[in-house]
């Protein structure tokens, strides 16, 4: 009789943290984010904890484009530029930095989440919280949507490259519009099939029947995750003494 060797889950190398800790995350910075509205060391410090993130997941360039509309904000704002501006300038500037200092980090920590994390990883720590399947095959799904869309996307930029649709060219100045039609109409097509094809694969993997499903994935809490959680502890004790003081 053959023997079988037992089956072994590789090894993750890099930084690795359980989605489990990435979700409770993602929430306890969307909460402590409006309470630190006046405290701009505590609020630059929770716009960094993305970026480092994106950056320790090899996601250099939302990182960067993100960083840099960090420091353009965080440079505005501490030296006051803004109020050389004409008024509705201001309004818009004010409006866009919101957006970077309240919105944007929960954003772009949700990005990374999507980005870093397996959707059988996913999958296996919902179970584990006892998650309902009508929550966890939706998201399950978008885990795969989004990047799939975003090769469909480039798969439209090389056409429209290759029949020289593109700004600056000579089409463009004749049509405009043609951006639009060439680049949405596609794209509207595309989220369509790509929403069915991903939901009929999810449900013929079994995710929608009514048996337990086994899983291979090995969840569990290690040092960067105790790291994620000193961090948490140390933005709540600076807050709550702010706030208190």
């Amino acid at each position: 009789m053959e023997d079988f060797e037992p089956y072994e889950p590789p090894r993750v190398k890099g930084v690795h943290i359980d989605p489990r800790t990435k979700v409770l995350f993602m929430f306890f910075l969307a909460t402590l984010i409006f309470f630190v509205e006046e405290q701009s060391m505590l609020n630059m410090v929770i716009v960094l904890i993305p970026i480092s993130l994106l950056f320790l997941n090899r996601q250099y360039r939302p990182a960067l484009i993100y960083g840099g509309l960090f420091a353009l904000a965080a440079a505005v704002k501490l030296s006051n530029m803004a109020g050389a501006l004409p008024y509705l300038a201001v309004m818009l500037w004010g409006l866009l930095s919101e957006l970077i200092f309240r919105f944007f980090p929960v954003f772009m920590f949700g990005y990374y989440i999507i980005e870093s994390t397996k959707p059988n990883e996913f999958i296996a720590a919902m179970s584990r919280w006892h998650v309902p399947d009508a929550l966890i095959i939706p998201i399950s799904v978008v885990f795969r949507f989004i990047p799939t869309l975003g090769e469909e996307n480039r798969s439209i930029g090389s056409a429209m490259r290759m029949r020289e649709i593109g700004f600056g060219t000579p089409r463009f100045w004749r049509n405009p519009a043609m951006m639009l039609e060439y680049r949405l109409i596609p794209l509207m097509m595309s989220i369509a099939k790509i929403g069915e094809e991903l939901s009929a694969a999810a449900l013929t993997r079994g995710l929608g029947g009514l048996k337990k499903r086994t899983c291979l994935v090995e969840l569990h809490f290690g040092i960067y995750d105790a790291g994620i959680a000193v961090i948490a502890a140390a933005l709540l004790v600076c807050t709550v003494l702010r706030i208190g003081g």
